[in-house]
């Protein structure tokens, strides 16, 4: 059976088939077709100049250079489509879960097969801002490492990408969407990537409370928007708790550091040596992760060993081991490269956490356009 039925109309006649969804072929003459499995708009949801926050402004301006309300719209049907993996039953978003940040709630996701990831699933946020990919930064191309996870022996298990095209190539409902992204129906790994880095490029969150109070960008404070625990906590964060040091909003949009990576003293003796793979002198060094919507995107670390925002506050305060190679902002300023007791009360590790939560963007994980697009 078909999925996919075109009809080439005249434009007057079009209007009156309110059923179907408009597009335009390659002639510039309307034509129209109606999924059985996807639920798209009539037009195309603006991905490429959203509205977004000043102090975010540089980032509209490179989402325009970068994206185009077509291929993003493309890369989000590849998004959430399972057929991109060998078994056709896990898609990107069985890991990147819109209610969870496009984070994945369990330490280790389960690929096609149903093997378990060696590591926990990143979220994905502002990463018009991202160089570095993976928790080893073992990618820094965009276009290269949305392409990892289906290849991968474990995650999607597609490694043959010639066999992945024929495949989404056979599916009639990707034949206007590669159109209407690229002028033609071709279905290439280029494309692929393409469009699935234009989607992810478009995932920008800043609508959260902490953007709320700083309109202008950080500094431009209007107190009035944090509660009385929340704005104890953003004082904390910034000061005697030194989460800024590696997190800090002034550095980028998604609250990383200008320093990328970091050993924060989980182990002693790692058994997971991150970036130590390649080089010895960064065993257990890993990439510092966005602190965005990061109260839904637990458990935490590379390895997901902490629940709950407490655990990871709790480390930070009493639980840093000494390792050699840890974060010069995590040491005790002895010069003995020990590691530094925070000295937090009860009371200030739970308004810590209540400034984590004003980081969420509700808005972000509830916007349609990132939204699963197939009919259930």
């Amino acid at each position: 059976m078909k999925l996919l039925h075109y009809f080439i109309v005249p434009a007057a006649f079009a209007l009156t088939v309110a059923a179907c969804t408009k597009e335009r072929n390659t002639d510039g003459l309307e034509y129209q077709y109606q999924s059985d499995v996807l639920r798209l708009p009539s037009q195309a949801y603006n991905y490429a100049n959203p509205d977004l926050p000043s102090h975010l402004s540089d980032l509209k301006s490179r989402l325009g250079a970068k994206v185009t309300n077509d291929g993003a719209t493309l890369g989000r049907v590849l998004f959430y489509d399972p057929k991109l993996s060998l078994t056709n039953n896990t898609a990107c978003a069985s890991c990147h879960l819109q209610e969870k940040g496009f984070a994945d709630p369990v330490a280790f996701s389960k690929g096609f097969d149903g093997r378990l990831t060696p590591r926990n699933a990143s979220s994905i946020v502002n990463t018009l801002e991202h160089n570095m990919f993976f928790w080893d930064g073992r990618e820094t191309n965009i276009k290269s490492m949305v392409l990892r996870p289906i290849e991968n022996h474990i995650e999607m298990g597609m490694d043959n990408f010639k066999a992945l095209e024929k495949k989404l190539g056979s599916l009639d409902y990707y034949k206007p969407l590669f159109n209407n992204a690229f002028g033609s129906e071709a279905v290439t790994e280029e494309r692929i990537a393409e469009a699935l880095s234009q989607f992810l490029n478009s995932m920008v969150s800043g609508n959260s409370k902490f953007d709320e109070s700083s309109p202008n960008g950080w500094g431009s404070n209007v107190p009035s928007v944090f509660d009385p625990g929340e704005q104890r906590g953003m004082e904390l964060f910034f000061n005697k708790a030194r989460c800024a040091t590696c997190h800090n909003p002034s550095a980028n949009s998604f609250f990383g550091g200008q320093e990328q990576v970091a050993n924060i003293g989980l182990d002693l003796e790692p058994k997971d040596l991150g970036m130590g793979v390649e080089d010895a002198s960064k065993a257990g060094m890993f990439k510092i992760p966005s602190l965005r919507n990061v109260a839904l995107t637990g458990p935490y670390m590379h390895d997901g060993r902490f629940q709950t925002l407490e655990e990871v506050v709790e480390h930070y305060n009493s639980n840093i081991q000494p390792v050699a190679n840890l974060h010069w902002g995590l040491q005790d300023g002895t010069g003995t490269g020990q590691p530094i007791k925070l000295g937090l009360t009860e009371a200030e590790k739970a308004d810590l956490v209540s400034f984590l939560h004003a980081l969420t963007d509700e808005q972000f994980v509830k916007d349609d356009r990132f939204s699963n697009p197939f009919k259930k």
